[in-house]
Formats: structure tokens, sequence, C-alpha cells
């Protein structure tokens, strides 16, 4: 299989998926009020020139009797009708709301007969993460390691979260990102610049806001992935990811909106300057 996670990953938290990252706790308390809402539905299609890749989906759902934290999964699954290309992986975690950070992370990614199953848990007393790997059904640890000092623990998922936080912010941030166990940075722009965004299932241009970024993976790349993404957020109190493009080796890859629930919202189609 061709392992395209961490590809189409990054766009999902940045728009969503560098498996995850720490942040310097300076920069840890964004206002998250409007973001998380708990029966959230987002559906995004992924595709490269005329061909759909696949589809990601992310959900969110609060835990109950535990103030402040929410349960979110992430779906990638792709195009069956493309016989060069077979995700069907999923990433939950457990994200704290304030200050928004990830308390626990889990994913399973489908290799054939086998399943990778990825863990990261961050213990806040002794501010460390402990990460492994298996492979199910056999259960085989591939890999467990330890990480030390760490002020805050954030996921594909609770990235997912902190940049739409972080959108009416207006700021520019580098910060260490880990990356299948391997630890970069990542450059990310929040700008004020308002503009319309134009995508399929909406008739007329939705009013967002631009991010702008880069993984500096140091020589290495992931599926052809230079390291150059943006992205463009729904100019609101809600910042739901509109749509994002990345570049790769072989052109651009696009990812959109596709279908949506979450309650009272509608992508706004005038200018809502904060």
């Amino acid at each position: 299989m061709i392992r395209v996670v961490p590809v189409l990953g990054v766009f999902l938290c940045l728009f969503v998926f560098l498996s995850g990252f720490f942040l310097p706790s300076s920069v840890v308390h964004q206002e998250s009020e409007g973001v998380f809402l708990t029966g959230e539905r987002l559906e995004y299609k992924v595709k490269w020139l005329f061909f759909r890749l696949g589809t990601i989906t992310v959900t969110t759902n609060r835990v109950p009797d535990t103030p402040g934290i929410f349960r979110t999964s992430i779906t990638l699954d792709s195009n069956p009708d493309l016989f060069f290309i077979s995700i069907h992986n999923r990433y939950e975690a457990l994200v704290n709301s304030d200050p928004v950070r990830c308390e626990e992370f889990r994913s399973l990614e489908i290799d054939g007969d086998d399943t990778l199953l990825t863990s990261y848990t961050f213990d806040e007393s002794t501010r460390r993460v402990h990460m492994w790997q298996s492979v199910l059904p056999a259960d085989s640890v591939l890999r467990e390691e330890i990480k030390d000092s760490v002020d805050r623990f954030y996921d594909g998922a609770s990235l997912f979260f902190f940049a739409r936080t972080m959108l009416h912010k207006d700021t520019s941030l580098t910060v260490p990102t880990l990356v299948e166990f391997d630890m970069f940075s990542t450059d990310l722009t929040v700008t004020s610049e308002v503009v319309p965004t134009e995508i399929g299932s909406m008739e007329e241009p939705i009013i967002t806001r631009e991010l702008f970024g880069r993984a500096n993976f140091e020589g290495s790349t992931f599926g052809g992935f230079s390291g150059d993404f943006k992205g463009w957020f729904s100019n609101d109190a809600a910042a739901v990811p509109i749509r994002a493009e990345m570049s790769i080796t072989l052109g651009t890859v696009n990812i959109e909106l596709e279908r949506w629930i979450r309650d009272g919202w509608a992508p706004p189609k005038r200018n809502l300057q904060r």
C-alpha cells in the first residue's frame, strides 16, 4: 500500500494531520469559543488533477461527564475505483478545549490483512508522551518510545482545532512537529486578509481567511510532498476548514469541503470582519 497518509493528513491538520506536534507554552492558550461543537461532521473530497483520490471525514462529540473534553475522529478512505491506492484508516483523539491540546491519540492504518496501531498518551504530571506502535491482529510491538520535557502534546485531530482557534490571531509561528516518531519544524502564518473561496458544493463564494505553511522535512519528503501547503477557513467564529492545497512532485493535491453537519452553521457569504 502507498503510505500517503502523512501527506493527506498534513492538510487535515492545517487544514490537519501532521501526526502530532509540541508547542511552546506561550502559544497554547488560544480562544476556542465557537470552534468546538458536539455533533459536528465535516466531509472533504481529495483530488489530484481530474482524479478523486478519496474522502476525509471529521466528526466531533463531547465526552460525557468530562467537562471540556471532546472526542474527535478522522477517517481517510480512498476512492474504490482507483486500483493504485488503498487507504481505509481511522484517527481518534481526546482533545482538551481549554487549553487546546491532545490528551490521548490512537490511529488504525489498514495494510492488507494487518492493521498498524499507533498510540500517543500525554502525562501532564511527568511531562511525558508515551508512544508505541503494534501490528494487529498479532499484537506484536514494533516500536515504543518516550518523549520527555513536553509541555503540550498535539496530534492531527487536536491540531485541526488549534489551527481553527488561532485563525483570527493574525500571527506567524514556527513549531516543532512530530511526524511518525521524528521531529521537524513547521512554519505557520495566518493572515488578516479576507478572501472569497469557491467550492463545488456551494453556488456562491465563501468568505474565508488564509493560512500558509511549510513543513520543514530537512531533505525528506513524504509521498512526494514538498512541504508547502495553504488552507482557507470560514471567516466566522466556527472557522471551518473550507479548502486546502498542497504541493507534491506531480502537481497539487486539493482538499475541499463537500458536506457538513454543524448545528446553526452556514458558510458565510458576506464579509464578517472581527
